[in-house]
């Protein structure tokens, strides 16, 4: 964000009640995302389904294929399929989903569109 948009930037303040047990598990999850619960909060505002943060498992494998996809050769097929393969499994585990509307709740940007 540049300094300019920052500045010209008015944030609201809102206060949300939550029990101890919505608490703590919106702070977990939100902890498990790698983001603030505020963060959290505003991904869900604009439908965005935040992940957890993916494995050291799931990170070293992913390490590997890199290394692999390095040895190959670039021009070669196997290297781009490898990559093409590289990028899904990263998109699956990383980034947020969209999501639609949960049960008959409907998102702010659904107002009126019936």
């Amino acid at each position: 964000m540049s300094e300019n948009t920052k500045e010209n930037t008015k944030f609201k303040p809102i206060k949300i009640n939550f029990t101890e047990e919505e608490y703590q598990t919106v702070k977990q999850y939100a902890a498990q995302c790698g983001i603030t619960v505020v963060e959290f909060c505003r991904a869900l505002l604009k439908r965005y389904h935040p992940k957890p943060m993916p494995s050291a498992a799931f990170r070293d494998a992913l390490n590997r294929l890199y290394e692999l996809h390095r040895i190959l050769s670039m021009d070669s097929p196997a290297a781009a399929q490898l990559r093409d393969i590289i990028l899904h499994f990263q998109k699956q585990a990383l980034l947020p989903e969209r999501g639609e509307s949960i049960g008959s709740n409907k998102f702010m940007g659904d107002q009126g569109t019936d």
